[in-house]
Parts: C-alpha cells; structure tokens; sequence
C-alpha cells in the first residue's frame, strides 16, 4: 500500500526531516511512504490566485487516490477511530494522499477532489509540525491495527 504526502512548502529543517525519518522507518513494512514538496508560488496576483497555482501543481501528483486534506475546519478524529478509517481506506483503494496546503491553506479545486477533510487540530499549527504529527498518526494507527502496545488508552 502506497501512501504519499503531498506538501507545500519550504524545505524543512534537518530536525524535522530526523522526525519524519523515524516515523517512516517505523511504518515501513506496512506502507510505502512517499513526500512531494511543492513549493510555495511566489508570484501571484491575489490569495486565491496563489491557492489556484499550487492547487495545478498537487492535481499533477494524484492519480485515483483516496484524497485526505488537511484543514482545520475537517472533522475531529481520534487516533482509534483514524486508525478505523485508515484500515478500511486501505483495502478499498489502491493509494491514499494526504494534502497539507501551505501557508495560505488548500484551494477550491483541492476540496473538491478530497474524498475527506480532517483536523488535526482547530488551532493553527506550523507547517512542518503538521508534517510530524500526520506521520506519527499514520505509525499510530498502525500499532493499534496490529496490537502493538505504542498506543494505550
């Protein structure tokens, strides 16, 4: 099972990147992760110009994957009820994207191709935390998928 992580923005720092490695290490013999960093426009006209552009450049890296924006106005979830979620996504389609939009969020054509929008959180969070937190999740809901003790309630 693929799964790919669709961002934008600027090139995270090395503790960041050491985050993410550990994480994805640990997912591996379940999912093949893949990162896509899009990088932010420069060159715009207006907010919603901007968010159209990037929107052109994520649509180039989705096929017919279940699509996951993240966005702070989506649905709350738990790490159980995602770990539900994840599991039942997996054996329907052939590759999940998740999206996480840049400093300006997701633009239209973004929402409308996602099959689901999910919060992490309602505060706002720094780019390269989201990053972190959605790969931690994924590991997550992994070790309660496969009853590993990681994860207690």
């Amino acid at each position: 099972m693929k799964i790919k992580i669709i961002s934008i923005g600027n090139k995270p720092p090395q503790w960041v990147k050491d985050a993410i490695k550990s994480y994805s290490d640990r997912v591996e013999n379940h999912f093949k992760i893949g990162w896509v960093e899009i990088k932010p426009e420069k060159n715009f006209s207006s907010v919603k110009k901007k968010k159209e552009l990037e929107a052109k450049k994520i649509l180039t890296q989705i096929n017919n994957d279940f699509i996951i924006c993240l966005d702070e106005n989506g649905v709350d979830c738990s790490s159980t009820k995602f770990s539900k979620n994840l599991s039942l996504w997996v054996q329907t389609y052939p590759s999940i994207s998740f999206i996480i939009g840049g400093a300006d969020g997701l633009g239209d054509e973004i929402f409308k191709r996602a099959n689901w929008k999910w919060s992490l959180s309602k505060m706002t969070l720094p780019h390269h935390l989201v990053k972190i937190i959605l790969i931690e999740q994924i590991f997550r809901a992994t070790s309660i998928l496969n009853n590993h003790p990681y994860h207690r309630e």
